[in-house]
């Protein structure tokens, strides 16, 4: 589209010719000299061209913009709800979250640092996306397999990760929860501790069922964390192991323990 030389209709001053024109500023020419106006917005309530071609043109160009300024202001007002709701949330005492990820599965998992909730299996929304509505950003996922032809009571724990600082489950309409950059853990198989002796002391309440995923309380969380960072690990996954301790127990405002101090009894 070209505008230099076309005549133009400012609804104050009068006809121009237009003399300048780039993507942000466009020059006109009036009888009493050259104005200077932003491109395209003066469009919207001060000029007019008189080629109609040329301004259907302009009148799609200034849908556009007002479509992406729309889309901007949606982003920001988004992202100020999200921040309001990041800066007030209250820490659910049962919002650690406990995946089972199935053998066939493993590799894709850490692979991608990313878990599915998996669906409701019964219930009005049954079949939909599970919402992990209990999970904010003090949320950890805790990775758990049970290897093929094994028992339930040898689920053993394999890895876990935080949530995204700004995650919230009540947005996570997908249900793919994908790990914090930084704390995140993938075990060795020799240092896999098994998981339900922290959670049943029998082996008839070692029970997971068909579900991909269960709720633990955080202090439970802290105690497996804890056992992980003391495990033998090699010098770069035990200092992840203390940092991912520390992250945890500071976003869930638990206080730290050292080595040598025994746990509280924790529950399920």
């Amino acid at each position: 589209m070209q505008l230099i030389g076309k005549a133009i209709q400012h609804n104050v001053l009068g006809r121009g010719i237009v003399t300048g024109w780039n993507e942000t500023k466009i020059t006109i020419c009036f009888p009493e000299g050259e104005k200077h106006f932003i491109y395209p917005d003066a469009f919207t309530n001060f000029l007019t061209l008189k080629d109609k071609t040329a301004q259907k043109q302009i009148n799609k160009l200034l849908d556009e913009h007002r479509a992406l300024k729309e889309a901007k202001f949606q982003a920001l007002k988004k992202m100020q709800e999200r921040k309001a709701l990041l800066n007030n949330f209250k820490i659910s005492t049962q919002g650690q979250a406990v995946f089972d990820i199935k053998p066939d599965q493993v590799e894709e998992v850490f692979s991608t640092w990313s878990v599915s909730t998996g669906s409701y299996l019964s219930g009005s929304s049954q079949g939909e996306v599970r919402i992990p509505e209990r999970m904010k950003p003090h949320s950890m996922c805790l990775l758990t397999t049970r290897p093929a032809g094994q028992p339930e009571m040898e689920r053993h724990i394999i890895g876990a990760f935080m949530v995204e600082e700004d995650f919230l489950g009540d947005y996570c309409h997908n249900g793919i929860i994908r790990a914090h950059p930084e704390h995140r853990l993938q075990l060795p198989p020799e240092h896999q501790n098994l998981f339900w002796p922290y959670v049943a002391p029998t082996s008839e309440r070692r029970i997971w069922g068909r579900v991909a995923l269960k709720y633990m309380s955080n202090k439970l969380g802290e105690e497996i964390l804890f056992d992980i960072k003391e495990l033998p690990l090699c010098d770069e996954l035990k200092g992840c192991a203390d940092l991912f301790y520390r992250y945890y127990c500071k976003l869930n405002r638990i206080p730290q323990r050292y080595e040598g101090e025994d746990p509280v009894t924790y529950h399920y």
